[in-house]
């Protein structure tokens, strides 16, 4: 982890999964992490998952992003933010999360990657915007397959009776619980004053051997013949991890 902080307000220029301020310095190939690397100029993003080994996601998809906003933001305060730039094209839509409202933004036609990047940078430099995320190019050819994107939630599985090494390290990475299953599983967020982007969070999280698991919570695009969003997280469809988790809690509530 000390290697990837020594990138210090350089970290992540390469992405806009930032969790630091930086200087006015367009993204380089050179400040990528070892968890982000370009292929033919575009990102490639994964994290170490302790259960499955390293989860990648591919290249950024780049008409297409995720921004959190401060809550109680009007539709319009955010389309007047977000109208300053000129990748902008439109709001697409909203998801709704425990921690609060992702809104779908949709880029300008022709976009590439590196638009997105730079979109996504300048606008965590706004006060308003707390997270922003790309969503993720297909992997495979299959046009029903959805898009997949990194909300700012994740969960994590602890050993019985570790609390107080959970606490620690949250304090460390400076992030937040949202809401607990149990005692040892907590629905957690990051956003862009923690201390790595969120995808080295879960890989820090998921190397503690208190630590029995770290999932992010994934947004699902799917295609829509309207051209409308119709998005779902990884908690609202019950998928894996979460699934587990809501039966656990069920449980024990009987």
């Amino acid at each position: 982890m000390k290697h990837f902080l020594s990138l210090t307000c350089l970290c992540l220029a390469s992405s806009f999964l930032f969790s630091c301020e930086k200087e006015e310095v367009e993204p380089t190939l050179q400040a990528t992490s070892v968890y982000e690397v370009r292929t033919a100029g575009c990102i490639n993003f994964s994290y170490y998952n302790k259960l499955s080994g390293t989860v990648n996601f591919g290249t950024a998809k780049a008409d297409k992003i995720l921004v959190r906003f401060t809550d109680g933001l009007s539709l319009e305060a955010r389309r007047q933010v977000l109208s300053r730039y000129p990748q902008f094209h439109s709001i697409e839509g909203e998801i709704a999360l425990d921690s609060g409202i992702l809104t779908v933004v949709r880029l300008v036609p022709n976009a590439d990657c590196g638009d997105a990047e730079r979109f996504g940078l300048k606008l965590l430099r706004e006060g308003t915007v707390s997270y922003v995320t790309p969503f993720f190019n297909r992997t495979s050819a299959d046009p029903e397959e959805p898009f997949t994107g990194l909300s700012n939630e994740f969960m994590v599985s602890i050993e019985p009776g570790k609390m107080a090494q959970l606490e620690q390290l949250i304090a460390q990475t400076r992030t937040s619980i949202v809401f607990s299953f149990s005692e040892e599983v907590h629905v957690l967020s990051a956003d862009k004053n923690s201390s790595a982007s969120i995808l080295e969070i879960l890989t820090l999280f998921n190397q503690q051997d208190f630590v029995s698991s770290a999932e992010p919570n994934l947004v699902y695009s799917f295609p829509t013949s309207e051209g409308s969003v119709n998005a779902q997280t990884s908690k609202k469809m019950n998928m894996a991890f979460w699934k587990a988790a809501k039966a656990e809690k069920k449980n024990k509530q009987r």
